[in-house]
This record gives structure tokens, sequence and C-alpha cells, in this order.
């Protein structure tokens, strides 16, 4: 990057961003905005493109002098002194005015995707993003069935929707520029055209521009076509991407049921859909590709046909050649007329589809700045979503904690979200401060290190950095790591656990300068030690003094702190007890008990500060101007995207070719190219033997000629559009199977690639990279074969007839060509840094989305992410400018060289005059390879270009899978495990030492013990302490560098990853479903029965879903019927999940705890023998988890089940405990044991506030 020049300062994305709000502000669409915003560039455009139309007619006019001179050389009055050199100066100047008009045209192009996706960007930044397409299906009164019952449906995620506009949208506005020039040089060139051939062929000519006009509405009817095909293909494609985006995020989801299977059916399912499509217009886009040589030539056709016909004149050869040059200049026209009118018909739809984004944006409206309060206010998740918050009326106390609670799905973090204004208020009032920082159930962070997920673009104060990292209790965890807090934190946060991300999420809001804080259960996720550090260091310290905290929490010691405790159930507020039993009545509600020890209630706030701290912190004072102190990474394992050198291997050529189909494939698709140029020059040479048979015989037979000259022609565009169809299918092959084996790869990979690699740059390779193999490849490689071969014809065929001329014709090629190589190892190299350049782009843009509430809750911290996005596109803009202006270079010197040949055959034909048929056929040939010298070193350099997103694909087909067989191995293995396996369910652990990486640290040292079948063990200790590490070694997530594991006796790493996945089942912390439906994510591979799978979703009867949870509509956004509002609660009509009940992406229609609960039936359902429990029930109520705890016992009776747990009341009456710390088993026993120990158990279990009642639980 040092290498290219800077990006000039008007160029700067903030000020075109600033730019096309003012424009978007005096109305109109899209495509109006974009014309009054670049309306100086397009008149440029305009006024270089009508000069280069009428320029384009100097070379043939001088040709046509010439022509003259030679057959009557007498007759000239103007001597070809003054002809020849015409023959450059007229391609120059074209070129020069072409080049112009290139430059302004791509600087345009780089202006108009910095403007858009910053304005898509910003737009989204201040919007509502939800997914309604389930809402919209339900409303339907029926589910829209794609393919398979298994996958009922393939919903579109608005992040998702997003992506794809700044990807395939944005991309497609910008590559219909062309229609500038089409719609200003097409009619001066042929009005200019249509004048020459006047003035040589006369009214016959009238006729030819009538068959032109007449043969005009063929491609623009199948344009419109196309313009409908694209809007399904890019349907399709949103479809595609949102689910190999939502599969790509939740990947270890995938892995840890061993669905990498599933998903690739899924994902190849919906594709072959968008392929159906794409085929569908590739055909259309061959007719219009055939119609660009179809109008002129059979215009030419009738002109010549009346003129020998109905004139009785003779067709000479200045007549024919130069009518056959204008009509070459115009056959340039209509074929490039045919692919801007596809490109126009792609661009189209996308304006269309930003346009709807654009008008459906629902702006967040933000409550009125003021303390936390809301009056009698109903709020909706989404516009149309049925469930609601009714009525709440709050005033939660200032510099205080105020604590929620209810059981799960009741509306507790819908009351966080509305108090940040991401719901719809619907009616009453709400106020809220303007600087909050929130902290989500589901932890968000950034790719970034530790420290800067914490400092998130504040002043790096050291002092207090330390005091939050300890009271969040990161200081010992940022001790074993060896780089500290510069450690990077991964994609999600991948390289941490679980509790180590809900901390650094903690540590983030605590130092932020926000004097309002909504924490959504934070302790979930924590252990009991790291629980009682974090609360007493935080809660009882002065971190948050002065701060007003709401916290969502089953956590009983918070209950005693709190100065205000809410209740809520089915989306209402509970009526408060009276002082002072409030907090004892509310945990008793929500499932917990009174610790058996007093605290003294004490307020968050220490007395002697209030006094000192009336006002909330300015957060403007706060937020830094610039964000260029952020330290940089120094640990972690994200991996810098890799970018080849030099230019892309010329084997590439070949191994794309090599997809097409069989071995014979791509050897006919090369005849056929050679068959269409050769009768492409047939065409131009019996042109000359016609013209030169009036030179031999006096009166020659002009039908013979005639006939023979049309059949030529048909048989050229029969074998045009034949040959287009074989390289369109070719094509259409090889991107069905590229795209077949990047899925296989990529959902192959092993878990730690993913922690190397981040999800938007495979997203690139199945965005953009895939785009450029379903269109843009195919037409670079069928034009550069048909421009080579052409190139190869036209020498020959001049050098043929005027053998002097291969000397200068060989010289000025071998510089033309020296020039494109020189072009080429630049060109690639900057392609590539384009490349990897806008994938921080899409990744910085798909992070944001993930975490826009809490962006959007901190003042100010939209703008710095906005500026972060400029940022990342000016780099991107400095090496596409590069690119584009390194495209300048190579033209401007192909087309000397060009020139030069043209006027090299004009002198040679002036010095040795021969026949004027022959002549002419040569010097057309000599004029028309300048255009093919310039084509081909375009077309050439194009197609390796753009042979680097094959590469990047190809690269990514070629991971390593993560587990490496032989189809003779995985068979061997197979057999010799019974199907039946596991039978019994005993999990032995043998002096287990485990890495994360080949050469990392141990994670486990030397574990040991024994789980007999039906046996329930627990897993607790401190957060970090390998607890679920343990549980990912049963599946073989973790290198197993000593010892063994065996189920039953089998060693597990001789079992396949898959069978071993599938016959052990993983109850993850983070609960994942999947778009669909909640049969299709029950059971993906449609292995167990209806019965079976209603049989799991009734021993969840207790969980019912509230309608809105669901994707019921109610489309009165108005207050509730009277018959609700005096009624108990509007929300309280529920009904139970049902397999035909809607998911959308993400399960975002669902709680955290109704997430956890399905994936609790999913387990059932799989039937396993061994059963792993990672915090399964941290993101549910006491309730909840008493119930599930129910479920666990009748449901898994003969099961071996090993949970990882936070929650000691959960796992109080399993069989034995194992207690971790630091990678080993530190206690092995059953609780009552451990509890007369008087060990670390026992310690935990004192800490926890329930130590009276975890004893009687275990005495009963």
């Amino acid at each position: 990057m040092d290498d290219l020049p800077p990006l000039p300062s008007y160029d700067d994305p903030s000020k075109w961003l600033k730019k096309i709000k003012q424009q978007r502000l005096k109305g109109g669409k899209t495509l109006r905005t974009l014309c009054r915003l670049f309306n100086t560039e397009i008149r440029t455009m305009m006024t270089w493109s009508a000069t280069t139309a009428v320029v384009d007619f100097v070379a043939p006019y001088a040709m046509l002098r010439l022509l003259a001179f030679l057959e009557e050389p007498d007759d000239a009055i103007v001597k070809p002194i003054l002809w020849v050199p015409l023959l450059f100066i007229g391609p120059m100047t074209r070129s020069l005015c072409y080049q112009q008009y290139i430059f302004t045209a791509t600087r345009l192009l780089v202006r108009v995707n910095i403007s858009l996706v910053q304005e898509i960007y910003e737009t989204a930044m201040k919007s509502y993003i939800y997914d309604d397409s389930v809402d919209l299906q339900k409303t339907n009164g029926h589910l829209k069935s794609q393919s398979a019952k298994s996958s009922k449906r393939a919903l579109k995620s608005s992040q998702a929707n997003l992506t794809s506009l700044m990807s395939y949208d944005v991309d497609a506005i910008y590559n219909s520029r062309d229609i500038f020039y089409v719609a200003t040089a097409s009619p001066i060139a042929t009005t200019l055209a249509l004048v020459f051939l006047y003035r040589m062929l006369g009214w016959p000519s009238v006729f030819g521009v009538l068959a032109l006009l007449l043969l005009t509405p063929l491609p623009a009817m199948a344009s419109r076509r196309v313009s409908r095909i694209q809007q399904s293909v890019m349907r399709a494609t949103d479809v595609r991407l949102a689910k190999i985006s939502e599969y790509l995020g939740s990947i270890r989801t995938l892995k840890y049921f061993g669905w990498e299977h599933a998903a690739m059916d899924s994902i190849n399912e919906v594709r072959s859909v968008e392929q159906r499509r794409l085929w569908r217009r590739s055909v259309y886009a061959a007719a219009i590709s055939m119609a660009g040589d179809l109008l002129p030539m059979v215009s030419l056709l009738v002109m010549f046909s009346i003129f020998v016909l109905f004139t009785g004149l003779p067709l000479r050869a200045p007549v024919a050649f130069t009518s056959l040059s204008i009509m070459e200049t115009l056959r340039s026209q209509f074929v490039w007329l045919s692919n801007v009118s596809r490109y126009s018909a792609q661009g189209a739809e996308s304006l269309r589809r930003v346009d709807r984004f654009f008008d459906s944006a629902g702006e967040i409206k933000r409550h009125p700045e003021g303390p936390l309060e809301m009056k009698n206010a109903t709020f909706r998740r989404t516009p149309i979503a049925a469930f609601r918050l009714q009525d709440v009326s709050l005033c939660f106390k200032q510099r205080a904690l105020n604590v929620v609670t209810g059981p799960t799905g009741c509306g507790k973090t819908s009351l966080l979200l509305s108090l940040l204004g991401e719901t719809v208020l619907e009616s009453g009032l709400a106020t809220c401060p303007r600087d909050v920082a929130y902290v989500p159930q589901a932890p968000w962070l950034q790719n970034d290190t530790i420290r800067n997920n914490i400092t998130f673009y504040s002043a790096f104060d050291e002092a207090r950095y330390d005091a939050v990292v300890e009271a969040s209790g990161l200081a010992q965890d940022l001790r074993q790591l060896p780089a500290g807090d510069l450690t990077l934190v991964g994609e999600k946060g991948t390289s941490l656990s679980g509790g180590q991300k809900q901390r650094v999420s903690l540590a983030r809001a605590l130092y932020s300068p926000s004097s309002t804080l909504l924490l959504d259960d934070i302790f979930s996720a924590l252990d009991t030690h790291t629980s009682t550090l974090v609360f007493e260091k935080c809660f009882r310290g002065g971190l948050l003094s002065d701060r007003t905290v709401v916290l969502v929490t089953h956590y009983p010691p918070a209950f005693q702190e709190a100065d205000l405790v809410i209740r809520m159930e089915h989306g209402r507020v509970l009526p408060i007890p009276a002082l002072p039993n409030v907090q004892q009545a509310l945990m008793q509600s929500s499932g917990c008990t009174t610790p058996g020890t007093e605290t003294d209630s004490s307020s968050l706030a220490n007395p002697e500060t209030i006094d000192h701290c009336d006002s909330p912190v300015d957060p403007s004072a706060t937020i830094p101007p610039a964000i260029y102190e952020r330290q940089p990474a120094t640990g972690g394992r994200i991996v810098k995207e890799t970018s080849a050198t030099g230019r892309v291997p010329r084997t590439l050529f070949f191994q794309y070719m090599r997809l097409f189909g069989g071995p014979f494939y791509a050897p006919i698709a090369v005849l056929a190219t050679v068959s269409v140029q050769l009768a492409y020059f047939a065409i131009t040479y019996w042109l000359s033997l016609w013209t030169g048979s009036y030179e031999k015989y006096e009166r020659p037979d002009t039908m013979f000629y005639l006939a023979i000259y049309a059949a030529l022609i048909i048989l050229f565009l029969i074998m045009q559009v034949t040959n287009n169809l074989i390289y369109q299918y070719g094509s259409w092959v090889a991107a069905k199977k590229m795209h077949k084996q990047l899925v296989s790869a990529v959902l192959s990979a092993p878990i730690s690639w993913f922690d190397d690699n981040p999800i938007g740059r495979a997203i690139n390779r199945f965005g953009n990279d895939t785009r450029s193999m379903d269109t843009i490849i195919i037409d670079w490689l069928r034009m550069s074969i048909d421009n080579g071969l052409r190139f190869l014809l036209r020498i020959a065929s001049v050098a043929s007839i005027m053998p002097i001329f291969a000397l200068p014709a060989a010289i000025v090629c071998s510089a033309g060509f020296a020039i494109g190589e020189m072009y080429t190892r630049a060109q690639v190299s900057i392609k590539r840094l384009c490349s990897i350049n806008y994938s921080p782009v899409f990744s910085h843009f798909t992070d944001s989305l993930a975490g826009l509430s809490v962006i959007r809750a901190r003042a100010g911290m939209d703008v710095v992410f906005q500026r972060l996005l400029a940022e990342k596109l000016a780099v991107h803009a400095r090496s596409a400018e590069a690119q584009y202006n390194c495209n300048r270079w190579v033209s401007v010197r192909s087309d000397l060289c060009a020139a030069t040949v043209a006027a090299a055959a004009g002198y040679v034909a002036y010095l040795r005059p021969g026949s004027a048929g022959l002549v002419g056929f040569s010097l057309t040939n000599a004029i028309g390879l300048s255009q093919t010298i310039l084509t081909l070193v375009r077309t050439t350099n194009e197609l390796e270009v753009e042979l680097n997103c094959f590469q990047r694909m190809r690269e990514y087909a070629d991971i390593a899978p993560e587990e490496q067989l032989s189809e003779e191995k995985r068979a061997k293995a197979a057999a010799a495990l019974p199907a039946s396996w596991p039978i019994a369910g005993r999990v032995e652990f043998h002096d287990v030492v485990a890495r994360y990486h080949e050469h990392g640290p141990d994670v486990l040292r030397g574990v040991s013990f024994v789980a007999n079948p039906g046996e329930r063990i627990a897993i607790v200790g401190r957060t970090g302490s390998g607890k679920s590490t343990l549980g990912l070694s049963l599946l073989r997530f973790v290198d197993i560098v000593r010892g063994r594991i065996t189920i039953d006796g089998v060693d597990i790493s001789q079992v396949l990853l898959n069978r071993l996945r599938t016959s052990v089942t993983l109850i993850p912390q983070e609960p994942v479903l999947f778009s669909g439906d909640v049969h299709s994510n029950l059971d993906p591979f449609g292995v167990a029965s209806e019965s079976e799978l209603r049989s799991a979703l009734a021993a969840c009867t207790s969980i019912q879903v509230p309608e809105g949870s669901t994707a019921a509509v109610n489309h009165n956004h108005s207050s509730p019927p009277a018959g609700q509002r005096n009624g108990h609660n509007g929300n309280k009509s529920s009904r139970p999940l049902t397999l035909d009940t809607p998911v959308a992406a993400n399960g975002e229609n669902f709680s955290q705890g109704q997430r956890q609960v399905l994936s609790l039936a999913r387990a059932m359902c799989r039937r396993s023998k061994v059963v792993l429990l990672d915090e399964a029930t941290a993101s549910v109520d006491h309730e909840t988890d008493m119930h599930m705890q129910r479920v666990l016992r009748s449901m898994f009776p003969d099961c071996t089940i090993i949970a990882i747990a936070h929650r000691l009341r959960t796992i109080m009456d399993y069989d034995r405990v194992l207690v971790m710390a630091d990678g080993e088993i530190v206690e092995n026993d059953s609780p009552a044991n451990l509890i007369k120990k008087q060990g670390v158990f026992w310690d935990m279990v004192r800490n926890t506030g329930e130590y009276e009642e975890l004893l009687r639980m275990v005495e009963m």
C-alpha cells in the first residue's frame, strides 16, 4: 500500500457522505440523487463520449480516400500523404478522448461506492434492524415451502440483506455507469454512420436503416426479460448469503452437533435455485450478445442486396470496405449496448432494492433526554410483532441499583431495549439519558484486543483501567494470557470463554464515562466465585458510585442490595409489595430463596460521594475526537489475509476451464471459438473476392456472391450464439462446482481456522468472488480467446497480402505485449490489494450491525463507527483508483501501438499497390487490428485480474479439512464401529493432556476420571479453569497430546468426527437457532419421527411462547383492546411451541431462555447416551431451571450426563462433582462429601449466599 499514490483530499469518504446526504434531502429516488450529486462528472463523461463517437470515423474516412486512390490514382485530388497520417491521428485522438471518459467514469465509480456504502451504513445505524420475514409469512397463514420438509423456508435476515446491498447492489449500480456513454455515443455514431453510408450507397442505405430500426426492439425486449430474471436472481442471492452468514456465524453449534452436512445441503439447495435463475439469465444474455452482431450485419446485408440488385451499379472496394469498417464501428457500439443493457438491467434492479431499503428504513426514535422513566408506555419489539410491553409505568431510582426479574420470556430484555429506544413506542411517554452503557445478555465484542474492547474508543486512563480490570475479575485471566490485555479476542470473542466474554463486556460498561448502565443478566455466564467477586467489587465498590444501574438478573444477593426491585410477567410490571418485604417477596416469586446469612441492605452509592456528583457525567467530554490511539494487537491468532505476490499463475486459466465439464469440454469450446472467428473472416474475405470480381469479369454473377455472403452471415450468427451458450454453460457448471467445493471446504474446516480467519473474509468469497465466477470471468475469458484468435488471423491476413507488413507489425506488436506484461505485473497485485482491502469493510459492516444496540446506546459512538468505516473505505478507494489509473496507462500505450500498425499498413499499401479488393481486405484488418490489440490487452489483463477471485476461492476450497482421511480409511473406521454405539455411555478420561493448538499451552493437565453409565456428573470451577475445555475434548475440539478418552471402551480418536458428534450431544452455553421452523431446528436430517419430536416438545410444556415471540402478527399498532387493557394483561394468552412455529435467523424471535429450552428439546430428539451440558440453564430463571432439571432426570434416566455449571443449586442432587482449577481436577466426590471435606467446593457453596438452602438440598 505504501507504494500507491495517496487518495486525493477531494475523494475523502467523509466529504462524499456529507454531499450525498445534502442531495438526498432534496427528494427523489437514489438515481436522481446520484445524478444531482455527480452532475459535473456525468456532463464530462458525456462530452468525452460524444467526442469519441465523432473522431471514431476519421480512420474509416481516411481508408475510403486511400482505397479510392489505389483504385483510380488519376482521379485523386488529394495525395495519400494526407490520408496515411490520419490512420494514426484518428485512432490516437479517439484513444485520448475515450481514456478521458474512462478516467472520469472510474473516478465516478469510486465516489458512488464510498457514498452509497456510507449512506447505507449510516441509515442502518439509525434504523430498526429486525427480521420481518417470519411475521410476513405467518400473516399469509401458511408456510411457503421451497423444497424439503426439513427446510420449509429460507428466511432473510436484515443483516444479510444489508450486506448484500453494500456488495452486490452497490457494485451493480456503478457497473451500469456506461449507460451514459451509450446514451451519448450511440446516437451520434449511428447518425454519422448513416450519413456516410448514404453518401456512398445512396437511397439503398435507407432500407438498411429501416432494418436496423425494426430489429432494435429485439435486444430491448430481451433486456427487459433479463431485468425481471435479475430480480429473482438477487432474491435467491439474498437467501443464499443470509444462510451462509447465519451458518458461519454459528459454526461452532454446527460442529457441536455434527450438522455440517445438513448445512451444506441447505446451502446447496438454495444455490441450485439461484443457479437455475442464473442460467435463464445467461440464455437471454447470449441472445442479447448475438443481437449486437445481428443488427449491423443484417443491415449491411440489406443495403448491399438492394444496392446491387436495384441500382445496377457494381459494389466497388472503397465503398464496400469503408461500409464494412463503418458497420464494424456500429457493431462495436451495438455489442457494447448489449453488454451495457445487461449491466443496466442489474443496476436498475439494484437501484430499486436500495430505494426500498431507504424507503422502508424505520428510523429509531430516541426518547427525550432525561432520567430513566416510563409513564403508561406500551412498546412492541418490532413494528409488526404481537408481543408488547403494556402500560408500563416506572421511575427508576437515580444513582442507585434497580433490579429487574421475572420468568423466562416475560419481557425483561425488551424492557432494557425499550429504555434505549430500540423498540417501537406506541403510546405513553419515556425518557432516557443520552449516554448509556449497555451490556447485552449475549456479549458483543469487537475483533480487537481485550484492552481496546474495554476502552471502547475512550481515552486510556491507566488507573481507571486497572480498577475496572480488577473489579470485573479479569486480572487473573490477563496474567495467564501470553499477550495479556493485548490478546485479540477473535471474531465474536472466540478466543475467550463465555464468562470471560461477559466480563470484558461488563468491563467496557464500567470503564465508560456513562452515568447510566443497563446490565442484562451478566451473572448467568459466571461461576459462583467469580459472581461473588464481581458483585463485591462492582456493586459494593466505588466503580458504580453515582451511577444509575438497571440490572436484569436472578442472582439472589442482588435483591438485597437493590434500591428498587421490579418483577415482570407477560410484558407487564407486577404490583410492588410494600417495603420492607419487597425483596423477599420478589425473590420468592422468582424462584429464589432468601440467603441464610443476613447482609445489611445498603445503597449502591457511598453516602459520602453522592453529595459531590449531583449531575451526570457529560458524555461528549469523554468521547475522543480521534480513534488513532488504540493499541495494536500483539497477541491472539487472527492472521493477516493472504495475498499472493506477482501475477496469477498461468495454470489457473486451465484449472478454471477444467471445471467446465469433462476432459473434452474445454477443447470443444476453443474449437467453437476458432470456427466463429474463421466464419467472421470468411465474411470479409468473401467481400474482397466479390468486389475483386468486377475487375476480373465484365458481368460477374451478383446473386452467387450475394447468396454466399448472406449464407456466411447466417452461419456466423448461428455459430456465435452457439459458441456463447457453450461458454455460458461451461461457466455455469464451473461456478456450481466451485461453490459446492467452497461450501464443503469452509464448513469442514477445523474450528481453529475460524479463530484465525474472520468470517467477513469468507463472506467476501461467497459474495463478490462468487459473483465474479457467476457472471464476470466467463465474459473476459471468451473475449480473450476471441480477440487472441482474431489478432492472429488479422496479422496473417494482412501479412499474406502484404508480406512486407510483417516486419513493422511484429515490432509494434512486440512492444504492445511488453507494455501489457508490465501492466499485468502491477495490476494483479493492485487488484489483490483491492480485494483484501474490501474485506475489512465487510467485517466492520457485519460487526457493527451485530452490536447496534451497544453502539447506539453510547453518545457519539455511531459517529466514531462511521468514521471507522470511512477510514476503511479510504484505504480501499486508494487501491481502487490506482488500479483504474493503471488501466489508463496501458490503454493509451496499447492504442499508440495499434495506431502505428494501422498507419504502417496504409503506408505499405501506398508503396505497393495491388488489387483494391485485397488491399481493402488487408486495410480493414489492419485498422481493425488496432481495436483488436486494445481489446486483447484489456481482456487478457482483466481476465488475469478476475482470475484472482477464482484463485481466492480455490485457496479456500483447498482448506485442509478437520478430519483428513481417505475414503478407504473412512469406510474402514465406519465399519469397525457398531451401529448401536454407544450402548451404555461409560466415559473414561485417562491422564488426558490437551491443547487448543499444536504449539499452545496445555489447557488440560493430567485429567483422569470415569463417568459410569447413567451417572450424572457436574463440573464446576472458576471461569477459565478448563470446564468447557473438558467437555470440548470429548468431541475432539482440542488436540489431545497425551492420554486417551474412551466411550464404552472405544478410543474416540479412532471414531469418525461426524459419527462422534452425532452420538454425543452438547447443549452449549450460548444456544443457537437457525432460520426455518422448530422442526428443522430439532431434526435437520429428518431422522426422528413426528411423534418423537412432539414428545420432546411436550416435555417442555411449562415453557409457553408468547404470541409476539413467535411469528404472529398484530397489525393494530394502537393500544390493546379493552378486554386486554382491563384484564390481567394482553400477552398472557400464549400458545405452546409446535413443530411449525417459525424461527427467525439466529432465533431472534425467541428470548435467550426460550432458545435454551429449545436446545434441550433438540438434545432429547437425538437420543444420545452421553449428554454434555455447558451452562445449559444459565439463561433461564430459577423456575425454568428446575423444570429443565426435572426433564433431564425424567427424559435421560439411562444417559450419562456431564454438566458444566455455575449455579450450584442446579447440581446439588448430582451423583458426583468434579472441581477444576487450572486445567486439573482438584476434587472429585459427591456434593455431600465435598461439603463435609470443607475444601474448594465447600468454599464455593459458602460464597453463594444460599449456603443454608444448598445444605438442605444435599440433606434431602
